[in-house]
């Protein structure tokens, strides 16, 4: 008799919106970016591949919405990957809206190219 297997959630694709080369502290840093209105996560990855720190951020962290900006604890991160671009468009998906062509075409207009994609599996217990 066949067991049913519990088929994993699909993985979430994120924008990869910075990845700086390597240097001092915080780099290289890598922010990538699930875009779902209220419900977006950033990914963020800091420092050297053999010993980096990184994890998921709901965007209600990431950004202060009394303020309508990017919380201080983000700052030297958004220095180092020149990423202070995307926090209008942070706060408007706080707000509920569907930037996210809007964010690929500001990154293309950036970077030359529109950014890559990359798929994380969805965090265990994640609601939203």
């Amino acid at each position: 008799m066949a067991k049913n297997k519990k088929r994993a959630p699909d993985p979430l694709r994120f924008l990869v919106l910075a990845r700086t080369p390597s240097g001092h502290y915080p780099h290289p840093v890598e922010v990538a970016l699930y875009p779902d209105g209220a419900d977006s996560i950033t990914a963020f990855s800091i420092g050297p591949h053999v010993v980096n720190a990184g994890g998921l951020v709901r965007l209600s962290i990431l950004i202060d919405e009394t303020r309508g900006e990017l919380n201080p604890s983000f700052n030297m991160e958004f220095d180092a990957a020149e990423l202070h671009w995307l926090v209008p468009f942070l706060v408007r998906l706080q707000a509920g809206e569907d930037v996210k062509d809007e964010i690929v075409a500001a990154y293309r207009d950036l970077h030359g190219a529109a950014p890559e994609t990359m798929e994380i599996a969805r965090p265990r217990n994640w609601t939203s």
